[in-house]
């Protein structure tokens, strides 16, 4: 789950960066098309002054690369002629006057029009030469003249970075000095128009959409985390700003950031669920990084090492963590440092492979049972629990199966107990000495059947050891019962057979003479035995 977490948080900030990219690659769109549309067409202010000069139907003045009616480029020879045409389209009687100028030096002075803006064309001749000057009859509205080639291609481009700019899954806008809001994409005017409802309409300059959380503006290259309240939705909608200067003023993006705070908000919640449980544990844990520092435990592991929380949370390496163990007597006594070195050498090898388990049994009598586990990115875990109930318990155990055994060894009489699957599960000294084996060292291995067989090759053959072997199939109504068997050229041994709790089955084997005939009677049947 953890893993599958932090995946789904690592993909949605890929989608972040892919996102934030695409509004840098926006923003330098519109700077080179501001540059190549300066480039491809220089525009020309219609109401700048100028002033040509023609000798002989030769222009002699220099050209004006920002010229609105002669473009500098134009052959001088013919410019009279090119001029001509230009002027024609703002008043057209120059044609006339310039005929006049150029074949009789009649001055002329004419007032045309582009649009509303009213320009004056004059002519004179000066000497051998002949002067024209174009110029504004006021101040117009400072309109410019570009070539209708120029004028289409700028439009085509403007409504593609329109496009561009209102199709992008961000928002974005521009802001002057005074934080007027001077552009704004569609983004923006969608999440404006969700604030403010239906009822309102959506007028300039813009009304923000963050507030002052929002200022001064995050320093070019950084991000900032702001939000905003719409009455269509619960939980605030989260965005990251980055703003970026242009000219006087700002353009700024702020990209949805929604998914990322669910996330973060996700693993954070993950995250405390893991550190309560492990709060919780009785088990100690320690995580080590790939540099072998502390950087998780719980409270546990605090009560288990006796080390002080202030310790731990200095983030000791694995070295001095477990010499503060062995200082604390936490840890088994080592005979010499130098072998205790290398143990700790090998343990973080083992706990790296994954196969360190160990016991350690301490000065003080506990028992820890210590399990180390590799973790990804090379860190390393290790569980310390504390066993010592358990370990006594099963040494409890083991000192009443010892006295028990003891017990039954005490009986003269061979006893050997069957388990509800007909498995050898206890018998005596004396069932050893009257068949010539100890099954005690191989309990759970010996069934009824094979015992039966032994016995039966042993004994003057009788029907009794089929009744034993359909005894102890049986689950219901059992009752205890005895049988006589008889030993070739011996004496007799009486068989008791009883139900036990849980389907179990006892029998019991003993001499029917005193004294000394026990013993010869046992090696008798030992003898016989195969």
């Amino acid at each position: 789950m953890l893993f599958s977490s932090t995946a789904t948080v690592v993909i949605i900030v890929a989608a972040s960066t892919i996102a934030a990219a695409f509004a840098v690659v926006i923003l330098k769109y519109f700077s080179q098309v501001a540059d190549r549309r300066s480039a491809m067409a220089p525009a020309a202010h219609l109401g700048a002054a100028r002033t040509y000069r023609f000798r002989d139907g030769y222009l002699v003045s220099d050209p004006d690369p920002d010229d609105a009616f002669l473009d500098a480029s134009a052959d001088r020879a013919g410019a009279l002629s090119d001029l001509c045409d230009a002027l024609a389209r703002i008043d057209a009687r120059v044609p006339a006057a310039m005929d006049g100028l150029c074949l009789a030096g009649k001055s002329f002075l004419l007032i045309g029009h582009a649009g509303p803006d009213a320009l004056t064309i004059a002519g004179q001749a000066e000497g051998a030469d002949l002067v024209v000057k174009v110029s504004g009859a006021h101040s117009g509205n400072g309109r410019i003249l570009i070539d209708a080639e120029s004028f289409r291609s700028q439009r085509a481009e403007t409504e593609a970075l329109k496009e561009l700019a209102d199709g992008a899954p961000i928002v974005a806008w521009r802001e002057a000095e005074d934080r007027t809001i001077t552009w704004a994409n569609a983004g923006y005017l969608r999440n404006l128009e969700r604030i403010i409802g239906p009822d309102e309409d959506i007028v300039w300059p813009l009304r923000p959409l963050f507030g002052p959380e929002l200022y001064p503006l995050p320093d070019p290259g950084q991000t900032r985390r702001c939000s905003i309240r719409r009455p269509d939705r619960a939980r605030p909608a989260w965005f990251d700003i980055s703003a970026m200067p242009v000219g006087t003023e700002t353009l700024i993006f702020a990209q949805p950031a929604d998914r990322i705070v669910a996330a973060e908000e996700a693993l954070r919640d993950f995250v405390q669920t893991l550190s309560k449980t492990f709060a919780d544990l009785p088990i100690g844990l320690a995580i080590f990084d790939k540099h072998r520092e502390l950087v998780l435990f719980n409270p546990a592991l605090i009560t288990l090492s006796t080390i002080d929380a202030q310790f731990l949370s200095s983030r000791p390496t694995l070295f001095s963590f477990l010499d503060q163990l062995r200082e604390k007597r936490q840890m088994p006594e080592p005979k010499n440092y130098k072998a205790w070195r290398e143990s700790i050498a090998r343990l973080e090898a083992d706990a790296a492979d994954g196969s360190y388990h160990d016991l350690w049994t301490l000065p003080t009598g506990q028992t820890y049972r210590v399990i180390g586990r590799p973790h990804p990115g090379g860190a390393l875990a290790f569980m310390f629990e504390d066993i010592s109930s358990e370990v006594s318990l099963t040494r409890q155990f083991r000192a009443d199966l010892d006295l028990y055994q003891a017990v039954i060894d005490q009986d003269r009489a061979a006893v050997a107990v069957f388990s509800n699957q007909a498995q050898l599960v206890l018998s005596n000294a004396a069932y050893a000495a009257l068949w010539g084996h100890d099954p005690r060292e191989m309990l759970g291995n010996l069934s009824l059947s094979e015992a039966t067989q032994r016995w039966e090759r042993a004994m003057v053959p009788a029907p009794v050891w089929g009744d034993i072997r359909d005894f102890a199939e049986q689950r219901d109504d059992r009752e205890a019962w005895t049988d006589e068997i008889r030993i070739p050229g011996r004496g007799k041994l009486e068989l008791s057979v009883a139900p036990l709790k849980g389907g179990a089955t006892i029998l019991r084997f003993s001499l029917r003479s005193a004294g000394g005939e026990r013993a010869q009677a046992g090696a008798a049947v030992a003898a016989q035995i195969p």
